[in-house]
Parts: structure tokens; C-alpha cells; sequence
């Protein structure tokens, strides 16, 4: 099926970059046992060559001996037929100060209508027969979907969350890249090199593999302007439309640049840049707090604590503002980038 996909001025101006816990466990899932490609209704485009395997797939052979008994529900639901996984499971991704969690996630998910999901599963029903795990959840509701929610969880616990803060500095590394050559060259220069599909971001078309996203007719696009680019080092060249609702921003997640360098696992970047005691500050103001919470939190005195959020505030990181004898202290867009890029 081609789908021509346009974009607009507006869109173009909100182009925002987000990393996915959940698309990388989908798409892992999505890749094992060597099952032929394209096999995914939103793969785009395939640019690797060579006879290795991908990503991926040596992620899922390397994990696949430790997955707990407790995750079989979404690994039944999401293998359940290679053409179709649910919107629901690839929730707009939230905007969250220091980087989005699994548990972040899951919450968008959990807060997804009884209605969305049984119009979603039901789709199912054009590809043959109803799958086992599809119809449990049909007739489960809530409980079944809480169950497929801890499994998620438990998977990514298990075989994914003691490497997600190296790739996250990966997956960081690279949006930082495309973000310099937004500010150097512009926005169509940073698509085009994502994949040729963007070529022309004002208008491109390209192929989906078995069933699109169910859209009413004439329903008319209600999401704000602009389209979310995600990251994904499982993808193996390949480009992924993995929103294309007209009532949610669409998200592309696409190939991570492999010209990114991998950082020494034992580095912390943030502190190298400003010192231990700043990086620790720094991490500790997160969603913000007064001067006295600072102090409790990072086990020091209250002038030490003022002193460091002075420091932080004279470089840009944080701001301060004086509520009665308070001080609250809360993280600029540079705090929340440096944070964003070097996770704990």
C-alpha cells in the first residue's frame, strides 16, 4: 500500500527529536527468529546489505535465554501476526525533563480508551483468525491490558533497562548531531540524511506493509503541527512510521547514525563538563526543588547547596525564583539537555 504523507511549513517549524524505551523492545520482538523482511506494517525502506544480522535480531539472541515467564503476554501479542501491531502500544512519546522512562510510557499507555483498544485489536480480525492473546484481551479489558502492561515492564527490566543508559548516550549522541546540523545547514538537510524517503519533506511517498492505521473517512487532522523523529539503534537501517494518526503528531522513529562514537561505559560526561559536585546538583534539582530540599537531597549543608545552585544559575543550567523565604530552583532548556544526553 503507498501512502503519501505532505507536511507543511508548520510542521517543518515543529520538528522535535524524543527517545522510546518501548519502541525498542517492539521492534526487538518485531525482529527475532529470523523472520523475512519487510514484516512490519510501517517499514519504509531497508539500507543494509550486507548478510549480517541485524541489530536487533543479536540483540534478541543474545536476551532470549532470561526473558521471564511474566513478559509472555506482549511477546505473544506483539509476534500474534507480522503485519499489525496496535497504535496503542506506540503512544506519543511524553515530554519529560531529564529523559523519558519505561514507566513513562507505560503510563500513556495505561491511560488509553477501552474504546481505542478493542477498535485497534479488532483489526485483527481482517488478517485470519483471531489470535489467542488478541481475543484475551478483547475479552479481558482492563485487567488483561494491566497484565500485558507488567509484562512489558518485566521485559524491559530483564533484558533491557541494565543497557538502556549506554544507549541512551548513543541514542542522545545522535540527536545532538542532527540538532547541529539543523543550526548549520537546515531542517530539509538533517531529514534528507535520515532517510531518502525525506528527500523532499515537504511531500514524500513510500510503501507500508500490511495494514495502515484504520482513519475515518474525511476525518480531518486534529494534532498540533509538527512531527516527533525518534531514534532507534534496532532498526538496522531501516525507517519506521510508527504514528500515523491524524488525531496524534507523526513519529518516524528511524536508524541512529552509526558514526556516532560509543562513549567509555565508566565515563560520565556530565561531570568530566562541570565537576562531581555540580553534576550531582544539577541532577538533583530535576523537576525542581527549594534550596533546603537540595541540601537533604544531595547530603550537604544549605550554604553548600546555595553555592552550587549559584554556580549552576550563573552558567545557564538552572533558574531561581523567590517564592516568600523560599527559593525554588528549576532547570533551563541547557540544564534539561545536558541531563537529557548524559543520563545516570
Amino acid at each position: 500500500m503507498r501512502v503519501a504523507v505532505a507536511f507543511g511549513a508548520r510542521d517543518l517549524a515543529n520538528v522535535r527529536f524524543a527517545i522510546s524505551p518501548i519502541q525498542h523492545l517492539l521492534v526487538g520482538l518485531q525482529r527475532d527468529g529470523g523472520a523475512p523482511l519487510p514484516a512490519r506494517r510501517w517499514l519504509i525502506g531497508l539500507q543494509q546489505n550486507s548478510g549480517a544480522p541485524l541489530p536487533a535480531r543479536r540483540w534478541w539472541r543474545a536476551v532470549r535465554s532470561r526473558v521471564p515467564a511474566r513478559a509472555l503476554p506482549l511477546i505473544e501479542l506483539v509476534t500474534a501476526n507480522q503485519l499489525y501491531i496496535p497504535d496503542f502500544l506506540t503512544p506519543p512519546i511524553p515530554l519529560v525533563p531529564g529523559g523519558v522512562s519505561i514507566a513513562d510510557e507505560l503510563d500513556v499507555i495505561s491511560a488509553v480508551s477501552a474504546e481505542q483498544v478493542h477498535g485497534e485489536l479488532a483489526r485483527y480480525a481482517e488478517l485470519g483468525p483471531m489470535p489467542r492473546p488478541v481475543a484475551q484481551l478483547l475479552d479481558g479489558g482492563t485487567s488483561q491490558l494491566n497484565r500485558l502492561l507488567r509484562a512489558a515492564h518485566a521485559l524491559y527490566s530483564t533484558c533491557l533497562a541494565d543497557d538502556w543508559p549506554d544507549m541512551a548516550k548513543l541514542l542522545n549522541a545522535d540527536i545532538g548531531m542532527r540538532r547541529g546540523i539543523i543550526g548549520d545547514q537546515g531542517t530539509g538537510r538533517m531529514l534528507a540524511g535520515i532517510h531518502t524517503a525525506f528527500s523532499d519533506p515537504t511531500c514524500f511517498e513510500f510503501t507500508l506493509f500490511g495494514l495502515a492505521p484504520a482513519v475515518p473517512e474525511q476525518l480531518e487532522r486534529t494534532a498540533a503541527p509538527g512531527l516527533v523523529l525518534s531514534p532507534n539503534l534496532f532498526l538496522g537501517g531501516m525507517l519506521s512510521l510508527a504514528i500515523a494518526s491524524p488525531w496524534q503528531q507523526p513519529l518516524f522513529a528511524y536508524t541512529a547514525s552509526d558514526t556516532v562514537l560509543r562513549p567509555p561505559a565508566d565515563v560520565d560526561g556530565l561531570t568530566s563538563l562541570i565537576g562531581k559536585g555540580k553534576a550531582a546538583a544539577l541532577r538533583a534539582i530535576g523537576t525542581g526543588c527549594t534550596t533546603t530540599e537540595l541540601a537533604v537531597r544531595l547530603g550537604v549543608s544549605a550554604p553548600a547547596a546555595s553555592q552550587h545552585a549559584s554556580t549552576l544559575r550563573a552558567a545557564g543550567m538552572i533558574t531561581s525564583i523567590r517564592d516568600g523565604q523560599r527559593v525554588v530552583h528549576s532547570l533551563t532548556s541547557l540544564g534539561t539537555g545536558l541531563l537529557t544526553a548524559n543520563p545516570r
